[in-house]
Formats: C-alpha cells, structure tokens, sequence
C-alpha cells in the first residue's frame, strides 16, 4: 500500500515497515513492507526511456472525440500485440488481463491504451502539413470524418475529404479496430477551398474622398449561400501615402465583432493592378460567411484622399451564382454608403 503525507500524519506506522520505492508511474512513495511485490525498481535506462516515450506523447496533438474510456470487463482495448477484449482488471499489480486473438494474456497498464497515434498529412493547394494525432479507439469512421470538418472547415467552410488506404473514407459506424488502424498509420485530408472570384460593386471611380483623424467607412453585405471570404478591396491614393486599420466584422455595424484585422500603410505601388487604384486587403485566412447572414467591411484610413466609387449597386451577381446584397452599415461616419465609397470589390471562394 503507498501513503502520501497527510495519511502519515493520521497512521501511527513504525519507520523501519516502511521503504521508499518508484511507483508504475516513476513517482517515489513509500509502502510498507509486508512482503507483498512492490513495484520492480527500474534501471536507469529504463527510467530515461519512459521519461522519453511520455515526452513524446505530451507533444502529440489531441484530438477530442468525447469519448468515456472504459476499462472493465468486456471493453475495448489497445495492447503491445494489437486490439483485445478485457477479461478483468487487477488493481494490486496495476495490470489488465485482456483476451487478443483468442488468447488471454495479462498486460500492464503502461502497455494497453484506449487511444492509438494516427499520422495525418493535410494536403491544400499543393502545400503539405505533417500532424501526428491521437483517436480514440471507439471513434467511428463517421466521427472521425466529421471531427476534422469541424476542425478544418469552421473558420474557412474548406470542403475537406478523408482517405484511408488509398480509398475515400466512408462515414461508417465502424471503429478504429473494424476500420484496420494501427499505431502511427496514416489517413491522407485534401483540402479544397474552391475557385477564387473577385466581386465589384461600383459602376464607375472618382477622386476626393478625404480622410480625418478617426474616420470611419463601412459596408454591409450577405450571401445567397454560403461563400469562404478572402479578402476585400480598399482605394488608395494617386500619390500620398495613408495609414489606418482595416478590419472585417460580423453583423451589420462597423463596430461588431472582429472576424479579421490589420494595421496598413497604404501606397499607390501596392494597387492590384496598374491604374485600378485598389488595394487587394487579404485575411490571415479566408472566413466563412453563412447564407443571408450579414457581415461589414470596415476602412479606418487617417488623413488624406483616395478613390472612391460611384453609381454602387445594392444587389450583385457573381460567379457561381452567388448574389450579394450590400446594405447601410452602422456607424459609418465618413459616407461609405451602398450607392459610393470606400470597398469596392470583395474577393471570394466558392
């Protein structure tokens, strides 16, 4: 038995029946010594080895299924020779016996787990990430799947698909042993934002949009369906250079929730192309907008003139059939409105 410092304050315990050793886990505590086998004292090596491996998985990246991790009779679980079944626990020598291809063998638990390493490369636009993730092994193919939608898609709505020994995984109630997994194997995501598009909203450009110190210039807009947002465009000057803060927001006021900002300092070489006198403001990463909800483009620009735009529309159509409808934005104090101003196009995937 190990008793921790404050069960010694309360049990009378003649020192000379007590002796320290390291636990399963490497952590020193004292047992009485009745005889029964303690837990075996590691060599040195052998201590550095686990201090290694339990390194290693502090640094795997996690990946939360909400999962209960059962270790009882009859439960799934992963040992050294491969997916078995519980037949009993045995708490006094910390070990699980479990039944794996027919035979029942006892484990340590320092050799089963409920969770198994899965290597996972994310494939986009000819970029490769490496991650090394841990799936619980009562996940389904379905959770699995869906799992890194949500976590690749919830920002940018990337359409994300899975492979699994060449073959696109099916969304199937099968776990992690009926689908074949093995520590470190590996599933292949490809990421797909779409074709990217730039939308105008103006019908013609002029000059003479004066900036103060704390302007503001903001336009609201929505969807006809769901698009990934990559950026907007803002007018620059003919000749000066100007500064300030642009910044994307959800809903329909210049003030809302920030979704993307930036401080710039603006200059006429940075137009997107010669003689547009728009700048291309891209996002750290495209944003996914929803279907009819609105959100706001917001310039912040401090002193100077830019380009403007004139004769705007409230309703565009673009490519893939994505109509936008512009609308007043609140708190737009410097004139930005849906007929002139500042934003003149939108950049999006779709």
């Amino acid at each position: 038995k190990s008793f921790n410092l404050s069960e010694m304050e309360t049990v009378q315990l003649n020192r000379n029946e007590l002796i320290w050793r390291p636990d399963n886990d490497c952590r020193w505590a004292l047992y009485t010594n009745t005889g029964r086998d303690l837990p075996p004292r590691l060599k040195e090596e052998d201590l550095k080895k686990k201090t290694e491996q339990k390194k290693e998985k502090s640094q795997v990246t996690p990946f939360y299924i909400s999962k209960e991790k059962k270790e009882t009779k009859g439960a799934l679980i992963y040992t050294t020779k491969g997916f078995g079944i519980i037949q009993s626990t045995k708490p006094d020598s910390n070990s699980l016996s479990v039944r794996v291809g027919g035979v029942i063998e006892d484990f340590s638990r320092d050799d089963v787990s409920n969770e198994l390493q899965v290597s996972v490369s994310f494939v986009s636009k000819g970029t490769r990430r490496e991650e090394v993730t841990l799936f619980p092994i009562q996940a389904t193919a379905k959770e699995i799947v869906e799992k890194i939608e949500e976590s690749e898609g919830k920002d940018t709505g990337a359409a994300c698909q899975v492979y699994w020994k060449g073959k696109e995984l099916a969304r199937t109630s099968e776990n992690l042993e009926k689908l074949g997994f093995f520590p470190m194997c590996k599933l292949l995501v490809t990421i797909s934002l779409g074709k990217s598009y730039s939308l105008a909203r103006f019908g013609r450009k002029s000059y003479g949009w004066g900036y103060s110190s704390s302007s503001t210039d903001g336009v609201t807009f929505s969807s006809s369906k769901d698009i990934r947002l990559a950026g907007f465009g803002v007018y620059l000057s003919d000749s000066d250079t100007i500064s300030g803060r642009l910044k994307f927001c959800e809903g329909p006021d210049c003030n809302a929730n920030e979704l993307d900002a930036n401080e710039v300092t603006l200059s006429k070489e940075m137009e997107d192309e010669p003689g547009s006198q728009i700048y291309r403001y891209m996002f750290r990463r495209p944003i996914l907008c929803k279907a009819e909800v609105k959100y706001t483009c917001v310039v912040q620009l401090r002193s100077g003139t830019t380009a403007y735009g004139n004769d705007g529309q409230t309703t565009v159509t673009g490519e893939k059939d994505v109509v936008i409808t512009f609308s007043h934005a609140q708190n737009s104090g410097n004139g930005t409105s849906v007929s002139s101003g500042q934003v003149p196009t939108l950049y999006y995937h779709a």
